[in-house]
């Protein structure tokens, strides 16, 4: 499911790369024809007809559906590439964390480089907090990946977008309601800035950690990698996460969630004949290993190593 696309008030040349033969279709499919976009709007296309060279203007909503959505794929395309500078949400990429609230209410914060080039495309990294930052401050959140995952080096090497939400209620977690808005938020951000949507990265920690395997197992194919540490999710449902690579982290001597919820989220993906699952069990190490597991540099290379076969939207 997509939000809407931007809507385009003049005629756009089409690049090269999109100015190739296409079979298209009337709305009613009694009518096909091979030609080249020449131009595009919202509302209306312009194609040279390959039969005869003539080019001529059609309404949008006169074609098939199929040529609809590749037109408005094209405009989605359009809008990301302009979207750190001109697009909707081109205020929230400024080199730093800048604080936001959806439409749906999720507070979040949020960072990007201006200085990115905008045709190229970036990963995004999602931070779920523990219950303690849970609240309404748009602040509390602020720990655990944000740090790690846009300091200067780390950036340099893996250029990033990092996505921090803020969950309202604990007794919630990052599920229910909060989990669709967030799902929103990932929606929104992919369609209006340049975010790889091959490589969308989760990981959390303790609550977070929890709500990576919930919306891991609740978003299946929309994740390229999974890093939950010291949460736990619902075995049952494990067989959604086969085909994902996850790495998951837990102290040995965690009193808070026992390791068992990690290893038996990890065996049950391996029951059901996953293979890309690990698990990384910290000896002597409690409930707070954030600090420990985040500044491993074989994580971060293993992250960024990790993309879907194709790239999705969720």
């Amino acid at each position: 499911m997509r939000i809407p696309v931007l809507v385009l008030l003049a005629f756009t040349l089409v690049s090269s790369a999109f100015a190739e033969k296409r079979t298209w279709s009337s709305s009613d499919g009694k009518s096909t024809f091979e030609g080249e976009l020449m131009e595009f709007t919202a509302s209306e296309v312009r194609i040279k007809r390959s039969a005869d060279f003539q080019t001529f203007k059609v309404p949008l909503d006169k074609l098939s559906e199929a040529d609809q959505a590749y037109v408005k794929g094209l405009l989605r395309e359009q809008a990301r590439d302009a979207g750190l500078k001109d697009g909707p949400l081109a205020k929230l990429v400024t080199g730093t964390f800048v604080r936001n609230t959806s439409e749906e209410g999720l507070n979040y914060q949020f960072y990007g480089n201006p200085r990115w080039k905008a045709t190229e495309r970036y990963p995004l990294v999602i931070w779920l907090h523990g219950a303690g930052q849970s609240g309404s401050d748009n602040e509390a959140q602020m720990g655990g990946a944000t740090k790690p995952f846009t300091e200067e080096a780390n950036q340099e090497e893996h250029p990033c977008f990092v996505l921090a939400p803020q969950c309202p209620d604990r007794a919630v977690g990052f599920r229910n309601e909060v989990a669709a808005n967030l799902m929103q938020v990932i929606r929104s951000l992919s369609d209006a800035l340049p975010i790889d949507e091959s490589r969308i990265y989760l990981t959390g920690s303790s609550m977070g950690g929890s709500g990576s395997w919930y919306l891991g197992t609740e978003n299946p194919g929309v994740f390229a990698a999974i890093i939950p540490l010291c949460g736990g999710g619902d075995p049952s449902k494990a067989a959604a996460l086969k085909e994902t690579p996850l790495w998951a982290f837990h102290g040995d001597k965690d009193e808070d969630v026992p390791l068992e919820r990690s290893t038996s989220m990890i065996e049950a993906i391996k029951a059901a004949g996953g293979s890309k699952a690990q698990i990384t069990i910290l000896e002597g190490e409690g409930h707070l290993i954030t600090s420990v597991v985040y500044a491993k540099p074989e994580l971060h290379e293993w992250i960024f190593a990790q993309r879907l076969g194709d790239a999705r939207t969720p």
